[in-house]
């Protein structure tokens, strides 16, 4: 009877089936992928070749949609709703911290050393011409910025906002996603097995996506250490590198948002400005400040054609094996990071969210890549370091390290390194147990974060994949061609939630002015016990 009671509450509390079914079905798709390795990649191939091509103009363009769209709601008067009626819950500085290394955190960390070094090798086009070397340096760069820039942004931003509307403003306390169809297709369609299938896709999404993440930056960080100590890479290393990551996250995730991730963001922030700043003064810094003047130039010049070309003469590939494949990798982290930045964004009004993704977020990320990036190829044009040779020799898990080797105090700096690596590491993993503990959690008030216990178990599940993957030798090719498949059910998804999601937003405020927006949602503060309203 006590144990039926026990299961009745975790029932009452916890989506147990989902959790159960999706964790089930991610070691099912792992195990088959171990088992017939040949039959799975071509599969999997497949599946992407047909994203790329069949979808890849339909993505560009909607990517398009949606940042004109966001930039209409930010400038009108809907722009003014804030999410719930109190005070932002973290300041300025942790809120745009915590935003910008939920998603990709670890990746960019990994990207940013390699990114323009696959461009310079696939030698993409300007007005369907041919380039020199130094116009391909140029572009190398520009293109790194368009695919990390406000488009990629854009597409994470946009799932932000049903999130914190249905959460702030309807008071809904579920943040499942599939509970955001509810106002479109009605609370019995949601209930059913639609509803699953919905919040299946996110958890694969979310899970397939972080653990590629976690993967390739864990391999990376064994590179950095074993050069740092003087030891072999191993399997062995990666593991413990997880493992402490873990351990790490962990005591984050227990301690909860405001005493864990909060800090290790902001800390992280300090960390990231004091390594960059360093490879700046000590790296050629003229060339680095004129290689990203040059290279924002360009994409303000050409975003509109990096955005929509699809090369349908020449059919080099370019735009579909990176413009419309980079679009929907992040689509695939959209539900998961809009789920997080939703919860942390109470307070803060519907244009303020908007402009933090799409322009805090792109110059981070402008910082990062244009600072690394730009040493890196003064390192080639004088016959240091040769990126893309490496990259084509399958040294890309050494390329940070020799980076960082080419500077003074190289050690040194490759201890600051593995601490922004491995903190970004930690944030994004604690942020994807919040958000898969949160889909799985039946109801979680506005100020309550998910069972700590819950939590521990996703991320156990977060650094177990990868360890299983890298064991394995599960081609990790395979696994991200499969993770991406999920990006065309997620934009039609998007659709119906969006449906219901505007259609709601117009009948609560298209009767209001602007000021009446602002009073309405203003911010209600207690003063000697009396409530009082505070518009801002």
């Amino acid at each position: 009877m006590d144990k039926n009671k026990r299961n009745s509450g975790l029932n009452d509390r916890f989506e147990v089936l989902l959790m159960s079914v999706s964790v089930l079905l991610i070691a099912f798709i792992v195990g088959y992928l171990t088992l017939y390795p040949e039959q799975g990649k071509v599969a999997a191939n497949s599946v992407l070749s047909m994203l790329t091509n069949t979808f890849g103009s339909t993505m560009q363009l909607f990517t398009v949609l949606v940042v004109g769209f966001l930039v209409v709601i930010a400038l009108s008067k809907y722009g003014d709703i804030r999410l719930g009626n109190s005070k932002p819950q973290y300041s300025t500085l942790s809120w745009v911290a915590m935003m910008f290394f939920c998603g990709n955190g670890a990746g960019t960390v990994y990207w940013a050393f390699l990114e323009w070094g696959w461009h310079f090798n696939a030698a993409p086009q300007l007005n369907g011409v041919a380039v020199s070397e130094a116009v391909n340096y140029e572009l190398s760069m520009a293109y790194t910025f368009f695919d990390w820039g406000p488009s990629a942004w854009a597409l994470l931003c946009v799932f932000v906002l049903p999130f914190a509307y249905h959460y702030y403003i309807k008071g809904d306390s579920e943040l499942r996603f599939s509970v955001l169809c509810k106002y479109s297709l009605g609370e019995k369609a949601v209930r059913g097995w639609f509803g699953k299938v919905v919040d299946f896709i996110f958890i694969f999404a979310a899970v397939g996506s972080i653990s590629i993440t976690a993967g390739t930056s864990a391999s990376t960080i064994s590179a950095a250490l074993a050069d740092l100590l003087g030891i072999n890479q191993t399997f062995t290393l990666t593991t413990m590198v997880l493992i402490g990551v873990a351990l790490l996250y962990s005591v984050s995730s227990f301690v909860g948002i405001e005493k864990g991730m909060r800090r290790i963001s902001d800390s992280n922030v300090y960390l990231c400005m004091t390594l960059l700043g360093f490879i700046f003064i000590v790296g050629p810094t003229q060339f680095i400040i004129d290689s990203m003047v040059n290279s924002v130039g360009l994409l303000s010049q050409e975003y509109m054609r990096m955005s929509l070309w699809t090369d349908p003469i020449a059919r080099t590939g370019y735009p579909q094996g990176w413009t419309a494949f980079y679009l929907v990798y992040w689509l695939t982290f959209g539900p998961f990071t809009g789920l997080f930045v939703a919860k942390i964004s109470e307070g803060r009004k519907i244009k303020e969210v908007i402009a933090n993704m799409l322009i805090s977020g792109p110059l981070g990320l402008l910082l990062f890549f244009g600072i690394i990036g730009g040493y890196q190829q003064s390192l080639r044009v004088k016959g240091i370091l040769d990126i893309p040779n490496m990259l084509v020799t399958g040294q890309a898990e050494q390329i940070a390290t020799a980076t960082i080797n080419s500077l003074p105090l190289s050690k040194i700096v490759m201890v600051v390194y593995l601490f922004v690596i491995v903190l970004f590491l930690a944030t994004t993993l604690d942020a994807a147990s919040f958000t898969l503990s949160s889909t799985v959690s039946k109801k979680l008030k506005a100020t309550e974060e998910p069972n700590p216990f819950l939590k521990l178990v996703w991320c156990l599940v977060l650094v177990a994949l990868p360890i299983a993957i890298s064991f394995i030798g599960t081609d990790i090719g395979t696994i991200k061609s499969i993770v991406l498949s999920t990006g065309l059910p997620l934009v039609v998804i998007l659709v119906i939630i969006y449906h219901g999601f505007l259609r709601e937003m117009f009948s609560d405020f298209s009767n209001m002015s602007r000021e009446d927006i602002i009073k309405h949602t203003a911010i209600k503060e207690l003063d000697d016990g009396v409530a009082i309203t505070e518009a801002k």
